[in-house]
């Protein structure tokens, strides 16, 4: 049975003219009515890496509550596309904004206590997510996160060779410098925290409108502070999103070192996201009736 016997298109999703990763449709089945998303790609010789990265991403069935589910996958000799289970949310960057600035850490901490499982979740199943940022994370209705867009994902016991994805702004230096079997958990983290700064800040750390410079500015400079962020929640992103300050260009270095660099910073930053909550718990500003109470 074909794809078309048993879905129709609603309508397309994103804005961009050209994805980068193929076209995606917000679709439904014809028997039931489930809402799925479906992913497409043309098999062009244009398009031969967006159909490699769409397989990628399709073999990600993850079958834990705010992880996405493939529902099914369909390749012809003309293109290749797969259906995954429908997700509604609003971004977590869109919520964080309608939101008093009272309510903003009490909704992150459960925020956080809902991405602990889903993170212990992947690295269950060895997979490092390496796309991390406010527009992949979904609040539903009733305040469940979802992460989605699995797209540059990798699966750390089965490490590819492949040219350099990451998300500008959000990736760790492991990332940049695609060292990818240094790539693990903690690289998630590290997005993570860079994600949680730019909430408060409104804006990415370290930008540069050149992206080389940006770039560079990510390998070689920490975390900055923020007059928008505390200096208890500054410490606790600092370390989550630990690195090597690499003094000297990573290409005019040996190899073997470049890599124990990476591995230094990565070691510095927290070993698991129950740690890094119970600190963050800690960073909640004091009621001013309780402020009150000690003069």
């Amino acid at each position: 049975m074909e794809w078309a016997d048993r879905y129709k298109i609603i309508k397309k999703l994103g804005t961009q003219k050209k994805r980068k990763f193929g076209d995606v449709f917000l679709v439904s089945t014809i028997e039931t009515n489930q809402l799925g998303v479906l992913k497409f790609v043309a098999k062009t010789l244009d398009n031969r890496k967006t159909v490699e990265r769409l397989k990628h991403e399709a073999s990600f069935h993850l079958d834990f509550d705010g992880l996405p589910k493939i529902l099914e996958v369909f390749e012809s000799e003309y293109a290749f596309f797969f259906v995954r289970e429908f997700k509604e949310g609003i971004a977590l960057d869109t919520v964080w904004n309608s939101l008093s600035k009272k309510k903003r850490h009490p909704f992150l901490v459960t925020i956080l206590e809902q991405l602990a499982p889903i993170f212990q979740t992947l690295k269950d199943q060895c997979v490092v997510h390496c796309d991390l940022k406010p527009s992949n994370l979904l609040v539903s209705e009733d305040g469940k996160i979802h992460l989605i867009d699995f797209g540059l994902a990798l699966r750390t016991n089965a490490i590819e060779d492949r040219g350099i994805l990451f998300p500008l702004g959000y990736a760790a230096p492991e990332l940049l410098l695609n060292r990818l079997h240094l790539v693990d958990e903690r690289t998630d983290y590290y997005a993570l925290g860079i994600l949680i700064w730019r909430l408060y800040d409104g804006k990415l750390p370290l930008v540069h409108p050149n992206p080389s410079i940006f770039t560079n500015l990510q390998l070689t400079h920490p975390l900055p502070e923020s007059y928008e962020i505390s200096k208890k929640i500054y410490a606790t992103l600092a370390r989550l999103s630990a690195k090597h300050p690499f003094k000297m260009p990573p290409n005019k270095m040996e190899i073997s070192e470049v890599d124990k660099c990476l591995l230094a910073g990565m070691n510095l930053r927290y070993s698991s996201i129950e740690l890094f909550i119970q600190d963050f718990k800690d960073t909640a500003p004091k009621s001013w009736f309780r402020s009150l109470s000690r003069v």
